[in-house]
């Protein structure tokens, strides 16, 4: 891959982030923020995953609730 064309500014921000890190070269700092930025929307998108999730069964689980408690059967929890 060639070079990638960035500011005078993000240039001295890399440096001093590749310093302050203590990372050897402007690649390795490149792919680390690449591997943490990969991490990060990985999370991200398990995160709306599971919310996801949660507010299709929400309703669901709440309405059975609702018939349980009506009609007076509560859940097997080990309590007799």
């Amino acid at each position: 891959m060639g070079a990638i064309a960035v500011s005078k500014k993000e240039e001295e921000q890399i440096e001093r982030l590749r310093k302050d890190l203590g990372i050897a070269s402007k690649s390795a700092l490149i792919r680390t923020a690449l591997r943490t930025l990969e991490k990060k929307s990985q999370e991200e998108k398990l995160r709306r995953d599971i919310q996801d999730s949660v507010n299709r069964c929400g309703a669901a689980d709440r309405e059975e609730n609702r018939e349980l408690f009506n009609a007076g059967v509560a859940r097997a929890d080990g309590k007799e």
